[in-house]
């Protein structure tokens, strides 16, 4: 302010009986300077603390925007308030004396937004002078609506314009603080406090007039304002030869900055401007020839300089007409923030859009349409040549009380209605949005049936806790039978997983809802989705989730149904779906990413892990830390499809399909202590499921019992039992699924293991077409540490003591007892490891602990390094006792210790052992044995005694041992590099085996010419 007047007393020196006191003025603000419990409506209202950031959105609530004043006095007289949702345009339906307003909501992208309706008897446009202008443009070209032909005229800036003040001699504070940084005494204060006010000078007419505003940018705008100022635009020096040597000091010490002022100004154009309406984007675009030529721009020019003169600072003129901006764009331009006009007031539709009451014309008669108004700064039809906002108020007031007046309505000005406070508790809500597409079955005709409808509750934790799980729905349904155009869902009801009074054992999803059709038309929407709990169900292309509904008559369910019919979720559609989940009204990215993964965990179960965008596995290093978010999949068409399956000994199983192609199906099975997400990792380029899809197989990614997702890795069971229950389960689906006689199958440490048992089993005799198996195998070598533990019966004896299994890291909230075991767990792995191996990490150190080191820390990065508690888990110790004996025997055993798998084995008379030699038949399967030559947990040496095991037995069939040199154990999935390095050393013996052709009821294999 003290600027300002300083500039003012410079300015009025020059005008001919002007005093400074005549020009300058402290602008009245809308602000709140005084705090309040409660304002004039209900709202609580702080008081400003002079943050400069009122243009960029008041962020304490002191500036008396609508949302202190107009829009909580409708609330509290119960309006019904929308956001995020936008008018495209109205459409009169004069049977029923109504209007039709489409509008789209704006709170998903993964589906492309429909229009949606709603039927009023009065239409009030406010959404400024270039929003009504769309509507109205839009409500013409679209809505058949007849309007004046003046409709997108007399266009006005309001002479708006910026020029700038740099490095003058005072201290002025030149823009918004963020609240972070303010300091007491230290505040630029409110956007516009005074005003230089050259309106009604003597021998002007009133449209030379102008006022100088002193304009503060939001913070926002600080960094870029400043780096413009100070460095690209070279302002003209007003006070040359005057303090150059200080002008510079100031420049180059930054402080020149702190020296600057911006002018808005307002003055009088000549409201010629036209707004045309865009047929590509939808907007309204400005054409307004030689705008910043009239004179108004030239004398607001002139007495900005003049201004900067009396602070004798640099002027720096509108940066869109001349400086860089104008460069950069090659077009000069002016900044305006009151546009006005477009649907100006006049008396009638000849010479304007709306009359003196806001009521639009009937194209250019004096004729009304009826109920229809404007009451914003679009009816200005002309310049006010000052800030426009009382203006805007006065006019809207008026058209409001006309209309109650025409109405026969009658406003009490005297008293307000204070809000319910607790209309205004804000509390985390969610939303999501879905697409069911399937049929209707109408008495004579079936038509094509679609909904896309977004489900919200303002209240996610009552919703997840009340076992009704109720919330809104809101959306479109698309059927020719009910209408030719998208009926629009009103009073939606949804109810997710709840409890079914009707059916044991079963949870419905609930879909109720009226349908309004642009026809004038309602109908009830009744659907319900029923899932039977504990039973193995699918999601995906070829079993998908179904909707039985019913139509009824009316808006009401006692209504005569008039079709029925069923509606299916695809995968693509459920993928898409969890991505619209949408946390709201959270203080912090924190608590919005927590309610997000709770509700995904509810949702959709173990499905969210595959599905979902964060990383919630159960396992969480830090329970307070933010699920992490997961790059998403480079999987095409490929989109993963989960199966649940149960064992007859009611084990939990997870099947994952990634259709990549025709080449397969290839079965992935994971070790012991993980899940199927090792083949799946989002923390490096390209995964092992990627490559695969990329190179078209039919992959079928499988989580067995020991998988650290599913409940059953935490309970005691044998490889015997995975062997005769886990494998045949999963491959006879796959064989089912996809119409094929064998398979081929990727396995792993103690997958392979467990495979293995199950082929000596003969649980998959002629089901198998080729195996790789990585790092173990039907012959065992354990590395050193532990053969050690082996030998020593470490398991035995923990599990003697109590110890049932182990998990792989120790969380940050474990008892004081876990704690203290982390410098033992870190002792052991740097004894274990070489020095290089050694890292900082209690997750690594305790899996080392468990298994050994399972990688060379140089081929992971440090993302996968620092998430491994995200793959990692709890291993019974019934399953480590199982290893340790088939360890100490050297091939596979029993539990018990029985030689039934390969009796004999050790033996030099095995070879002419029939109960040896038909064992090992179930094993004339291709196999290719590979190892890292760096693993410490598996000795390589395993796969070349397995190799040579099947080899001796089985001298006509194809085996093949491969080594992976500077790779250990799973480092040849987890690897930055593996997608490079060693998934490609797998393909000629994959593609060897894979089936992609089909001649007559015959699979033909692929032939490869090369070969390891």
């Amino acid at each position: 302010m003290e600027a300002m007047k300083t500039a003012a007393k410079h300015i009025a020196k020059d005008i001919e009986d002007i005093e400074v006191d005549d020009i300058f003025k402290r602008t009245p603000l809308y602000v709140n300077f005084v705090s309040k419990r409660k304002n004039h409506v209900g709202i609580p209202q702080p008081a400003c603390i002079g943050c400069g950031n009122c243009c960029g959105g008041c962020n304490t609530g002191a500036k008396n925007t609508l949302n202190m004043n107009y829009l909580p006095d409708a609330k509290s007289h119960n309006a019904e308030i929308y956001t995020q949702v936008e008018v495209k345009y109205i459409m009169r339906d004069d049977t029923q004396d109504a209007w039709i307003v489409h509008y789209v909501p704006h709170i998903q992208q993964a589906f492309k937004t429909r229009d949606l309706i709603v039927r009023a008897n009065k239409i009030i446009l406010a959404a400024g002078a270039l929003g009504s202008t769309n509507i109205l443009m839009q409500s013409r070209d679209y809505g058949g609506l007849h309007l004046s032909r003046k409709l997108g005229e007399n266009f006005t800036t309001n002479g708006d314009t910026l020029n700038i003040s740099y490095n003058g001699e005072k201290k002025i504070r030149p823009a918004g603080v963020e609240l972070k940084n303010l300091k007491e005494g230290k505040a630029p204060g409110p956007a516009i406090v005074s005003v230089i006010d050259m309106r009604g000078l003597p021998k002007e007419h009133f449209e030379e007039g102008l006022v100088l505003e002193d304009g503060t940018p939001p913070s926002s705008a600080d960094a870029p304002y400043k780096f413009l100022v100070s460095w690209i635009e070279k302002g003209e020096d007003t006070t040359p030869g005057e303090n150059d040597w200080r002008e510079k000091v100031r420049h180059w010490s930054g402080k020149g900055w702190k020296n600057t002022l911006c002018f808005l100004s307002m003055s009088h154009d000549k409201s010629d401007g036209t707004l045309v309406l865009d047929d590509k984007s939808g907007r309204v675009m400005v054409e307004y020839k030689n705008v910043g030529h009239e004179g108004n721009f030239e004398k607001v020019r002139k007495a900005a300089r003049m201004a900067t003169h009396g602070l004798k600072g640099f002027f720096i003129p509108n940066p869109y007409w001349h400086g860089l901006v104008s460069r950069i764009r090659d077009k000069k331009g002016i900044v305006t923030v009151h546009p006005l006009g477009g649907c100006g007031m006049a008396d009638s539709g000849k010479n304007g859009v709306v009359n003196h009451a806001g009521q639009v014309f009937k194209g250019d008669t004096d004729e009304l349409l009826p109920n229809l108004y404007v009451v914003d700064g679009a009816i200005v039809p002309r310049s006010l040549g000052v800030n426009p906002t009382m203006t805007i108020s006065v006019l809207a007031e008026r058209c409001l009380s006309k209309m109650a007046e025409e109405s026969g309505w009658n406003i009490d000005y005297r008293t307000f209605k204070k809000i319910d406070p607790t209309s205004v508790m804000v509390k985390p809500g969610i939303r999501f949005t879905e697409r069911m597409h399937g049929n209707l079955d109408f008495e004579k005709e079936s038509f094509p049936c679609e909904f896309l409808l977004t489900v919200e509750t303002n209240n996610v934790k009552r919703f997840l806790e009340d076992t009704r799980h109720v919330a809104k729905i809101y959306g479109t349904v698309t059927c020719k039978g009910l209408s030719r155009s998208h009926l629009t869902i009103s009073n939606g009801h949804f109810q997710l997983f709840a409890e079914s009074e009707n059916h044991v054992n079963t949870r419905e999803m609930i879909y109720r809802m009226v349908l309004s059709s642009s026809e004038g038309k309602l109908f009830y929407f009744d659907g319900v989705k029923s899932v039977h709990k504990d039973s193995a169900f699918e999601l995906g292309v070829g079993d998908t989730t179904t909707l039985a509904i019913h139509i009824h008559e009316g808006d009401e369910p006692s209504g005569k149904v008039i079709a029925k019919g069923k509606l299916e979720i695809k995968l693509s559609d459920f993928r898409k779906q969890l991505k619209t989940m949408e946390v709201f009204n959270t203080r912090s990215k924190l608590e919005r990413i927590k309610w997000n993964a709770k509700f995904g965990k509810f949702f959709a179960g173990v499905l969210w892990d595959v599905y979902g965008p964060l990383a919630t596995a159960k396992n969480i290093f830090n329970p307070d830390a933010p699920p992490r978010e997961k790059r998403q999949l480079q999987l095409g068409d490929a989109q993963p499809e989960v199966t649940q399956l149960l064992t007859q000994d009611e084990y939990e199983l997870l099947l994952t399909r990634y259709q990549g192609g025709t080449k397969g199906p290839l079965l992935l099975v994971h070790g012991t202590g993980v899940s199927s997400s090792i083949y799946a990792l989002d923390t490096i380029d390209k995964n092992f499921i990627e490559f695969l899809v990329e190179q078209q197989y039919d992959v079928w990614n499988l989580d067995w019992r020991a998988s650290v997702i599913l409940p059953g890795c935490r309970q005691q069971w044998t490889c015997d039992e995975v062997g005769q229950y886990d494998y045949p389960l999963a491959v006879d689906y796959v064989l089912k699924k996809t119409g094929k006689p064998d398979l081929q199958v990727f396995v792993h440490c103690a997958g392979g293991i467990t495979f293995f048992t199950s082929l000596l089993q003969g649980q998959l005799q002629g089901k198998v077409r080729s195996i790789i198996c990585s790092q173990t195998g039907p012959c065992l070598v354990a590395g050193k540490f532990n053969s050690f533990k082996s030998a020593v019966k470490l398991p035995s004896f923990l599990h003697g003591v109590g110890v049932d299994g182990m998990a792989a890291f120790s969380d940050n909230s474990d008892d004081w007892i876990k704690k203290v075991t982390i410098p033992f767990f870190e002792g052991v792995a740097n004894v274990t490891t070489a020095f290089k191996e050694h890292c900082d990490n209690p997750v690594c150190h305790r899996i080392t602990f468990i298994y050994h080191l399972l990688w060379n820390h140089k081929n992971l990065n440090a993302l996968t390094h620092d998430t491994l508690h995200e793959s990692f888990g709890y291993c019974s110790s019934t399953v480590f006792r199982h290893f340790a004996k088939s360890v100490n025997k050297g091939h596979l055993v029993t539990f018990k210790g029985e030689d039934k798998y390969m009796p004999g084995a050790n033996t030099k008379e095995r070879v002419m052992d029939p109960e040896y030699k038909k064992q090992m038949t179930y094993l004339d399967i291709p196999t290719m044995f590979c190892s890292g030559l760096d693993n410490k947990c598996w000795d390589p040496e395993t796969s070349k005694a397995s190799m040579e095991a099947c080899q001796e037995a089985n001298p006509n069939q194809y085996y093949e041992r491969l080594l992976i040199p500077n790779y250990a154990h799973l480092d040849i999935f987890m690897g930055k590099d593996a997608f490079t390095e060693v998934f490609p050393r797998f393909m000629p013996f994959l593609d060897k085996y894979a089936y992609t052709d089909i001649v007559g009821d015959i699979l033909t294999p692929v032939q490869n010419s090369t070969f390891f």
